[in-house]
């Protein structure tokens, strides 16, 4: 038996919010994120809405992470349609780790000077020699509120393992301890 992944990191990059026809829109018009080819310069994207991949960059692994990967390091990440919603495999990629947007529970936008798109859920990380590992996710865009391009930041982290409360433990003990003496007994 594998060990879970454990952990967190921040990811970075620049991408464009678009609508279902695939044209770059302000984010309170947005149904779908489209990644920048690059994590930083110029944005050039995939067409079509939610429909291609881009890159990002690692700038905040914590320390003894089993993620097995390290700030500077380059990844892939899938464009998406957050409205309508779909699971999306392999949102992002970087060495032999994966993680799966398995769902979006909270999304809000902000216009004004700067505009905001936050979309916050849960997926599934898989590594090779670790368990598949219960996720969550945060993903906060910006813009300066005049530009379409803006810069994204991802922060990803295992999701926390339940320990069981004590109450439970000893009752589930105390079954255990009463099942050995039915048997004994009987015995």
């Amino acid at each position: 038996m594998a060990a879970p992944i454990t952990g967190s990191f921040d990811i970075t990059g620049l991408f464009q919010a678009e609508n279902s026809a695939g044209t770059n829109v302000a984010f309170t018009q947005a149904t779908a994120i489209d990644f920048c080819a690059s994590p930083t310069g110029a944005c050039v994207t995939d067409a079509g809405a939610g429909t291609g991949t881009g890159t990002f960059q690692v700038n905040n692994a914590s320390a003894g992470n089993t993620f097995g990967i390290t700030d500077g390091g380059t990844g892939v990440v899938k464009d998406f349609s957050f409205s309508p919603f779909s699971s999306v495999n392999d949102f992002l990629k970087i060495g032999d780790l994966t993680f799966d947007l398995q769902e979006i529970t909270n999304s809000s936008f902000s216009a004004g000077n700067f505009e905001f798109l936050v979309l916050t859920g849960t997926g599934m990380f898989s590594r090779e020699g670790y368990d598949d590992t219960a996720g969550t996710f945060s993903f906060t865009g910006q813009t300066n509120g005049l530009d379409t391009t803006g810069t994204f930041t991802f922060s990803g982290a295992a999701a926390a393992v339940p320990v069981p409360e004590p109450a439970s433990l000893a009752l589930f003990s105390a079954g255990l301890l009463g099942l050995g003496l039915v048997r004994r007994r009987k015995a």
